[in-house]
């Protein structure tokens, strides 16, 4: 996860033994409740990441077999977003509601 990876950089608090503990639930809850999708060729699946807890599975290309993955990324910044959580102005600058944040822009023709 990117907690993990972010406890190897310089800099950073080590978790605690209590934030350690919340991380394995939160982990066991999204087991739990998760949610599954094969897509198909054609398929496209859209996500909020500030609200949908997501991932994916791992994905190897075999080409021999015909069997490649595109996973193609749009970043889309709406004008009636939610506000962001505290602490998210380090990746978005801005954390109020309906303040652009990058990404494609929506415009009025």
């Amino acid at each position: 996860t990117f907690i993990e990876a972010a406890q190897m950089a310089p800099g950073v608090p080590k978790l605690t033994e209590k934030q350690k503990e919340a991380i394995d639930m939160l982990m066991a809850t999204a087991q739990e409740l998760c949610f599954e999708m094969t897509l198909e060729p054609g398929d496209l699946q859209l996500i909020n990441s500030h609200v949908t807890y997501h991932g994916r599975t791992p994905f190897e290309d075999d080409f021999a077999a015909g069997q490649s993955r595109l996973l193609l990324r749009l970043w889309l910044s709406m004008p009636n977003n939610r506000p962001l959580p505290e602490g998210h102005e380090i990746l978005w600058r801005s954390i109020e509601a309906g303040q652009l944040r990058g990404g494609i822009q929506q415009i009025t023709i």
